[in-house]
């Protein structure tokens, strides 16, 4: 449980704008039977907390299409991961094809690091919870998308002749998003982080002259960590008639899983001519079966606390839920335009379709299964560039993508700042000695706002509310990597 959110404070107590307070003595006629109680307390906080497990997922900045992650390699990032499937012999690549490690003369190591950071903040907040009562707190905001550093290593190895092996470790999924306790957004968002580590040891093969493949083992483990507000006085005032203010009493529900899981990637590279290079790539799709703890923070909450006490509703307990992670076809080409001049390109086809609804249960009885639809859409990206050598020992390289977002703008939330990207990028290759080399890469990310407008309408808003407001997201690239010959 997050202890700066958690401790050292009471009930948040906010005055909603024009919200009449019940006077003393009066009830609001409500007529319920315990079990009717119970589904009601328990779907609506249940789908309350699934909903932030899917709002949460999808990530803003500039990640790939969704909250898919790119930034494997500095060399890539330059040209904007143009022509990334159908580069040959560097450990680098295989993140992005398998079968790039073929052709290696010697062992090597290729060690790669990018950040990520820029203005973000949304504006014009509003939202009304139960249909009447407006929500108060911050309608604007900055410092969404906090500072993000993504770290990568590949190691390969000539076997034999016509042979590789090698290991890549990546990032292939991931999200960072916060926001203030008393923002309007905070039924829909608080703090949301999601990280996937991908080890996959790799085999690479030429068959023919001019035709290779290669296959990994993709070993991803990935860590959730969501947390939300739910409207306890609402909820309260909904089912006993109780004289309490929506949005005056919150509880801060806390939700951290994790889950190992198996797939796999391939590929294939062809030298169509002596100047064109095509390369092919597939990840599967990732199925992982996340588990972990949900803990809400009643001890601030006289309303949670006393529905707790009734009903069992806000208890501590497990959670489950299958997260399906997309897979991917890429398609990438390299022309030798002259000795000096390399043209890039690569297209990319994410599956994103299988984020559509996610079934989501906790242990805890009072709290039944419940279901959210995000109802994403299958995407494309194009990118396009160019090398160019400046001798033997530097190179340069610069690049543009357009990246379509999968969202659907019905479901559009607060954690999900994600609109189609254009990226502009550029990168610089130095040979320091016969062994070192050092890549360095910058890049500028730039999308429309997003706009979110939920109704409120869906089921699993009940406590959430509706709401509106403007999110927008700048962000700067730079990344760096280093490869040693052995």
């Amino acid at each position: 449980m997050n202890q700066r959110r958690m401790k050292a404070r009471r009930a948040r107590v906010v005055e909603a704008p024009g919200a009449a307070r019940t006077k003393r003595g009066e009830r609001v006629a409500f007529r319920f039977n315990r079990i009717d109680c119970l589904r009601t307390i328990s779907g609506a906080v249940s789908g309350a907390a699934l909903s932030a497990v899917l709002g949460a997922i999808p990530a803003g900045g500039a990640f790939a299409s969704g909250f898919a992650v790119e930034h494997h390699n500095a060399r890539a990032l330059g040209a904007a991961f143009a022509g990334a499937q159908a580069r040959r012999a560097d450990a680098g690549f295989a993140a992005y094809n398998p079968a790039a490690i073929a052709g290696l003369a010697r062992a090597e190591i290729s060690s790669s690091a990018t950040a990520l950071w820029g203005p973000t903040e949304y504006a014009d907040a509003e939202g009304v919870l139960l249909g009447t009562t407006p929500i108060a707190g911050r309608a604007s905001d900055d410092g969404v998308l906090p500072p993000a550093f993504i770290p990568s290593f590949a190691y390969a190895a000539p076997l034999a002749d016509r042979i590789a092996v090698g290991l890549t470790v990546i990032s292939p999924f991931g999200l960072r998003s916060e926001f203030a306790d008393d923002a309007i957004v905070r039924y829909h968002a608080l703090d949301s982080r999601l990280l996937t580590i991908a080890v996959s040891p790799t085999l690479a093969v030429d068959v023919a002259p001019g035709l290779t493949i290669g296959a990994s083992l993709r070993l991803q483990y990935a860590d959730i960590s969501l947390e939300t507000a739910v409207d306890a006085a609402g909820l309260a005032a909904l089912l006993t008639g109780a004289p309490l203010t929506p949005g005056t009493d919150d509880v801060l529900a806390d939700l951290d899983g994790d889950d190992l899981a198996v797939g796999f990637t391939a590929g294939a590279q062809i030298e169509v001519t002596p100047r064109l290079r095509v390369g092919f790539s597939y990840a599967s799709k990732i199925e992982h079966d996340l588990r972990g703890d949900a803990a809400f923070g009643i001890e601030d909450s006289a309303a949670g606390a006393a529905l707790n006490a009734a009903t069992g509703v806000f208890a501590p307990t497990k959670f489950s839920g299958a997260l399906s992670l997309p897979a991917t076809y890429a398609l990438g080409a390299a022309y030798e335009a002259s000795p000096a001049l390399t043209l890039l390109a690569s297209a990319t086809y994410t599956r994103w379709s299988v984020l559509d609804r996610l079934e989501f249960a906790f242990d805890n009885p009072a709290q039944p299964p419940e279901a959210v639809t995000q109802d994403w859409s299958d995407t494309w990206a194009f990118s396009f560039g160019a090398d160019y050598a400046l001798g033997e020992k530097t190179g340069l390289r610069a690049g543009f993508m357009f990246d379509e977002t999968p969202v659907n703008d019905a479901f559009a939330g607060p954690r999900i700042p994600d609109t189609d990207r254009y990226w502009l990028t550029v990168g610089l290759t130095r040979r320091l000695n016969e062994r070192l080399s050092a890549d360095l890469a910058a890049g500028y990310v730039f999308s429309a706002d997003r706009e979110v407008a939920l109704t409120g309408a869906a089921p699993e808003d009940l406590l959430r509310g509706s709401l509106s407001t403007s999110i927008a997201v700048t962000t700067y690239v730079a990344g760096g990597r280093l490869r040693y010959a052995f």
